[in-house]
């Protein structure tokens, strides 16, 4: 095998700046056991000048509850490219992980900004909302419905995103044919899965009627596919009002920056031969919030070798569009065993994160 790229296939030196840290937002009635953390994106500074996002992808929320509180604020520090894209993503400070925060950064790398001729040392503050189920809105328990990364959605939710209409039963009055809209006539956004959830009525004759965009990212080509879609559906029976329903279109894949080549980063006094074989191959795995966005990346790592092949101090030199690359390859190289009676020192591989055959276009 040829250690100088370690590549996943899944079917599929910033200083640190004076930050200001707001408090946490919760909200609600304090009686719901279950709470919706939202990562509310503050102003970007770049060079201590307000930069305006072109498209601001907010992070995606995820479900919690009233007895975890998700720590306060965090602030990321990332440059932008000449093509407007966000690069060198890093969590300033190292403090407890956060609850819900997982998506923050690889929101942050789908965002984009006006090309130019790019910006360094920007930084961005992310607010933690936690709200409880009865007083989150309505729009932000939709969209978690479509996303649910940390579990389905209650049944207090559902219950307010039907609160207008009897339809939450439906399916009693039996589905007859149920239209899709031609995913693949619609552009996809890269590293963003967007939705629209449908809000119609169902006439006596199982027919749609009052079809409306009730909520969604506002994709305008998914909005008019996904009501075509719904008025073309049939019920055997209806009778019902305010019902929901949601489409939803993979994000195109979002590809890894230009990765350079490892051996500019190989330390001095390198031991290591250039190819070297894996008596236990490293375990590649993709990470999860990546992968649900379709964002590509790559890290360069350094480590040593013991005579017995185990693998250790390993260190990330270098890793694009986000340090979560960088974290993961060390996790990748770790789990691997070198085939050596000597052991060495000095090691340089790239691990490269590639997305596959993509997802499902909707639903």
């Amino acid at each position: 095998m040829n250690t100088a790229m370690i590549e996943t296939l899944f079917a599929m030196l910033l200083l640190p700046v004076p930050v200001y840290t707001p408090p946490v937002i919760s909200v609600g009635s304090g009686k719901a056991e279950r709470t919706l953390v939202t990562w509310l994106p503050g102003e970007v500074r770049c060079g201590g000048a307000i930069v305006v996002p072109a498209f601001l992808e907010r992070p995606l929320s995820s479900l919690s509850w009233a007895s975890q509180s998700p720590a306060s604020a965090v602030t990321y520090t990332f440059d932008i490219d000449p093509s407007g894209r966000t690069m060198g993503i890093r969590k300033v400070g190292k403090d407890a992980r956060a609850t819900g925060s997982d998506d923050i950064a690889p929101s942050l790398a789908a965002t984009r900004f006006a090309g130019g001729s790019g910006q360094s040392s920007c930084t961005i503050v992310y607010v933690p909302r936690q709200t409880g189920l009865d007083a989150a809105p309505v729009a932000d328990l939709a969209a978690y419905s479509v996303n649910a990364i940390a579990g389905p959605l209650p049944k207090e939710a559902w219950e307010r995103i039907y609160a207008e209409g009897d339809c939450r039963d439906e399916r009693a009055l039996g589905l007859q044919a149920r239209v899709f809209p031609n995913f693949k006539a619609i552009v996809a956004n890269p590293g963003v899965r967007e939705w629209s959830m449908v809000g119609y009525d169902i006439s006596e004759d199982g027919a749609t009627a009052n079809i409306q965009t009730v909520e969604g990212t506002k994709n305008a080509a998914l909005d008019l596919a996904s009501r075509k879609a719904v008025e073309e559906t049939r019920y055997y029976r209806g009778g019902r009002k305010g019902c929901r329903y949601p489409y939803w279109r993979g994000p195109a894949t979002l590809p890894a920056p230009p990765i350079p080549d490892e051996n500019q980063f190989r330390p001095a006094g390198a031991t290591c031969p250039a190819r070297h074989e894996w008596a236990v191959q490293p375990a590649l795995r993709f990470p999860e919030p990546y992968r649900r966005r379709a964002i590509e990346g790559w890290a360069i790592v350094t480590y040593d070798v013991a005579p017995w092949g185990e693998v250790s101090n390993i260190q990330t030199v270098a890793s694009q569009p986000t340090e979560d690359f960088g974290n993961q390859a060390v996790i990748v190289v770790r789990g691997g065993k070198a085939v050596t009676t000597q052991g060495f020192v000095g090691c340089t591989d790239r691990v490269k994160f590639v997305i596959g055959a993509s997802e499902e276009e909707g639903q």
